[in-house]
């Protein structure tokens, strides 16, 4: 019974975790400013570089934000360097997203199990196996939080790396290595 009640409840909670899929703030956002506008440049003939296809939205500034030294950059060139950097670190970006999801949704069932704990029942033995339940759901959605919580900060790690790398190897000079 206890085996059901927790199926069920990691079931519903996983559902509606699901159902809504909204781009909102990471996190990470909320700590860190938003990256500069990049400056207006003048109108050039010939062909456009491929970077122009790119989307104008930088989902990595989110996550990390390098700090260069700009003494002697072109500031034009700096961001489309920086925006192929945070292309080529697009996996770890997917990665930290994914794990981010997976841990709000550890937490979702840690909670329902904890409001599971609060239902009504009308003997010591249904009493038992609820509390049965809703500690293994505890359980279960704590350890998922929590091994997600690590996998994000990891790939947070692995992002930064790739960005500085790219950076480096674009022989840029970084301030904080």
């Amino acid at each position: 019974m206890r085996y059901v009640v927790a199926a069920l409840l990691a079931l519903t909670v996983g559902a509606c975790n699901q159902t809504v899929q909204s781009e909102g703030p990471e996190p990470v956002a909320a700590a860190l400013p938003p990256a500069p506008a990049p400056p207006p440049e003048a109108p050039r003939s010939g062909p456009a570089p491929a970077v122009a296809a790119l989307p104008p939205e930088n989902p990595g500034a989110a996550v990390y934000e390098p700090l260069v030294d700009m003494h002697r950059v072109n500031p034009g060139r700096y961001e489309r360097d920086l925006l192929a950097c945070r292309q080529q670190a697009a996996p770890q970006l997917a990665a930290i997203k994914r794990a981010t999801q997976q841990q709000q949704t550890g937490t979702a069932i840690q909670v329902a199990g904890t409001l599971a704990s609060f239902i009504p029942v009308p003997g010591f033995r249904q009493a038992h196996v609820l509390a049965s339940a809703t500690n293994a759901v505890q359980s279960v959605g704590g350890a998922t939080a929590e091994s997600d919580a690590a996998a994000a900060e990891k790939a947070t790690a692995d992002y930064v790396l790739v960005v500085d790398s790219c950076l480096t190897h674009k022989r840029y000079k970084l301030l904080r290595p």
